[in-house]
C-alpha cells in the first residue's frame, strides 16, 4: 500500500498552481470524448466555491456544438464563457486574457480541441496556444476507463506539451485506477484532480492514498 501511495505521488494530494495575485491560466487538453468540456466547468465551479472568479474560454473551434456545450455547462457552473468565432485558438486565448483582466476574472480555463487520436496538427496548435499565452498549468484530461489507450495518449501529450498534471475523468464506479498508476508512471507528472460522477460538483482533488486502497481493494 505504501509503495502504491508513493508511486502515485505520495501522501499529500498535489494541488494546481493557483496564484494569489494576478491571473492563473489553466489549459485543458486531451483526446476527444474524455470529458474536457465538462471538466472545464467542474473546475470552474470548484474554484467559484473557493471564492475565485474563473472564466471559461472556448478554444475548440472544430467540433460542432463544442462552443454551445461549453456555454451550457459554464452557465450551470456560474462561470462566464469567452468565445470569439472566426479566430484561431492562440488568438482566442490571447484576447480572452485581456477580457478577463477587464472583468476581474483571476482563473482562465482554456477548453481546447481534442481528436479521436493524436495528430500533429492538433499538437502544433496546442503548442502555439502555449506560445501565445503564459500557461501556468497544462492539465491533461484522461478517461480512467480506457486503460492502455489513456497511457499512450498521456505519453504523447507529455512529449509534445510537457504537461504539468493530469485529471482523471470517469473515476466513479468500478474503474479500478490502473490507468492512474500507469499514467503517473509513464509521464512522471502528478494526478491532481479526479472526476467522480456526472454532476458538475463531482470533482475532487486526487488522493493517492485513497486510490491505492481502492486498487488493492482494501
Amino acid at each position: 500500500n505504501e509503495e502504491l501511495v508513493a508511486l502515485m505521488g505520495g501522501e499529500e494530494a498535489p494541488r494546481l498552481t493557483i496564484k494569489n495575485k494576478g491571473q492563473t491560466i489553466i489549459m485543458l487538453c486531451g483526446l476527444q470524448g474524455n470529458g474536457k468540456t465538462t471538466h472545464a466547468a467542474k473546475l470552474a465551479k470548484y474554484y467559484i466555491k473557493q471564492g475565485r472568479r474563473p472564466m471559461l474560454v472556448a478554444c475548440d473551434i472544430y467540433r460542432p456544438a463544442a462552443i454551445d456545450q461549453l456555454q451550457v455547462v459554464g452557465k450551470q457552473a456560474g462561470a462566464p464563457v469567452f468565445t470569439l468565432p472566426g479566430e484561431k485558438p492562440p488568438a482566442i486565448a490571447k484576447k480572452a486574457l485581456a477580457h478577463a483582466k477587464d472583468y476581474g476574472n483571476d482563473i482562465i480555463i482554456l477548453d481546447t480541441a481534442g481528436r479521436l487520436q493524436i495528430d500533429e496538427v492538433l499538437m502544433q496548435e496546442l503548442v502555439q496556444i502555449k506560445e501565445a499565452v503564459p500557461v501556468d498549468e497544462t492539465l491533461l484530461v484522461v478517461d480512467a476507463m480506457t486503460g492502455q489507450d489513456a497511457v499512450n495518449a498521456a505519453q504523447s501529450f507529455n512529449e509534445w506539451l510537457d504537461i504539468d498534471s493530469v485529471m482523471l475523468s470517469k473515476l466513479d464506479g468500478d474503474a479500478r485506477g490502473g490507468a492512474a498508476l500507469s499514467v503517473r508512471a509513464i509521464t512522471g507528472k502528478p494526478i491532481k484532480f479526479a472526476g467522480i460522477g456526472e454532476k458538475l460538483e463531482d470533482i475532487e482533488p486526487f488522493h493517492p492514498d485513497r486510490m491505492a486502497s481502492r486498487i488493492l481493494g482494501m
